[in-house]
């Protein structure tokens, strides 16, 4: 049996708690739905600066042609 996740979010601040509550009945989401989402697109995020850091790391190694690593290959 898969038991599941439970989180007490404590977001500090009335306002948002009801700016989020609203723009969730607006959309015909429940608040756990908005918060799964918005916790999904945060940690997408985060992969895409994990990729750009790795871009800018890459970027400054020396290249060489692709037939070379081919022929690298099949060595």
């Amino acid at each position: 049996m898969v038991q599941r996740a439970k989180i007490t979010v404590d977001l500090g601040d009335d306002e948002l708690y009801r700016a989020i509550k609203i723009a969730a009945i607006e959309n015909r989401a429940s608040l756990r739905e908005v918060v799964i989402e918005a916790l999904k697109d945060w940690l997408r995020r985060q992969e895409e600066l994990e990729d750009l850091r790795d871009y800018q790391e890459a970027k400054g190694e020396p290249t060489r042609p692709f037939k070379e690593f081919l022929a690298e290959l099949n060595e």
